[in-house]
């Protein structure tokens, strides 16, 4: 009887490790190569406001910590404060719990998880504890575990979400990216061009263009790697 639990005890074993070994992590969903700890972010859209985050790595590539700035214009560079703190509990590789803080008076305002649904297939839950904010994320990922659709539903403060973005990948980095907003009705289509890598292959620099050759984002990044 014994060396049958034991036994049972060594697949079941075997089989949760297997589990989160195939698990996607962080980096893979960003398409980040090399071994990243810190990667600083700043986004300018067209109309000139720049979002800044840090995101914060551990050595499995898993997130552990999200900083998020507030946005501000691109002549105003250090009227910076952090406005939200995401941190992640990774202990369960196949389900990844999550809460956003406010810096300002330390409460969680939201929480939510992020779950291995299948091989090929994540899903990603989030909600605000004031319930104005309710989504809910799938991932779809190529074999080699990059993201190359999601569909998200839900409510955004008010506002009904049903959208469906579809990624393409030329020499194994994004080159175009298709929207698609149910709600609305509306496509757009955005192409990525002017991508600048560091010695990682990482993407430092890129623009994100319509399909009127109109610039729509710019994106700057800095990695620190382990």
């Amino acid at each position: 009887m014994k060396t049958t639990l034991s036994y049972l005890f060594i697949v079941l074993y075997t089989f949760v490790s297997c589990q989160e070994k195939s698990v996607i992590n962080d980096l893979q969903i960003s398409n980040y190569s090399g071994h990243p700890k810190k990667v600083t972010e700043f986004i300018t859209f067209s109309t000139q406001n720049t979002n800044k985050s840090i995101s914060y790595f551990d050595k499995e590539g898993f997130l552990t910590k999200i900083e998020y700035y507030n946005a501000t214009q691109t002549e105003a560079p250090n009227e910076r404060f952090i406005d939200l703190i995401v941190t992640y509990n990774s202990k369960d590789k196949t389900k990844r719990y999550f809460e956003s803080t406010n810096p300002k008076n330390n409460k969680v305002d939201g929480k939510g998880y992020f779950e291995k649904v299948s091989d090929s297939v994540y899903r990603r839950i989030s909600n605000t504890v004031d319930h104005k904010m309710s989504l809910n994320k799938l991932i779809y990922f190529d074999k080699n575990n990059r993201p190359i659709k999601t569909g998200e539903t839900g409510t955004f403060y008010g506002t009904p979400i049903n959208n469906i973005i579809l990624y393409t990948y030329t020499k194994g980095l994004k080159y175009e990216m298709l929207t698609e907003d149910l709600t609305n009705h509306k496509k757009s289509r955005l192409t990525f061009k002017n991508v600048k890598l560091d010695t990682k292959s990482n993407p430092v620099y890129e623009e994100l263009v319509d399909e009127h050759g109109s610039l729509q984002q710019k994106v700057e990044r800095a990695f620190e790697y382990y």
